[in-house]
């Protein structure tokens, strides 16, 4: 496992090499929901307003609701992403193995 966890309200959220970001109850154990994408996750996440940005093998930079995994949004960088993504006043931003850094509207 590459990704460090990000821990949120009692949630743990963790990316894997199964191409899952995993949402773990930090005090049960219990898995409260994951989402699959097309490739590994070995992007750390970032939770931020009730949002799960991570990464992921895929090329997509996924934007994920917090509670429930479900599907927000993605963007295509075209290349896996690894990075951690970082938010700042609406935006993400996240680095792709395209060589490019992305900056993207929080709530496109």
């Amino acid at each position: 496992m590459f990704s460090s966890p990000a821990v949120v309200d009692g949630l743990v959220y963790v990316g894997s090499d199964d191409a899952y970001l995993h949402a773990v109850d930090a005090e049960s154990g219990e898995l409260q929901w994951r989402y699959a994408t097309a490739d590994w996750v070995r992007s750390s996440p970032t939770v931020v307003d009730g949002v799960v940005y991570v990464g992921s093998g895929d090329g997509y930079l996924y934007a994920l609701d917090a509670d429930s995994g479900d599907l927000r949004w993605r963007y295509d960088t075209w290349a896996g992403v690894v990075s951690s993504p970082a938010v700042v006043d609406g935006v993400v931003y996240v680095g792709s193995g395209d060589g490019y850094l992305y900056a993207v509207r929080a709530g496109r």
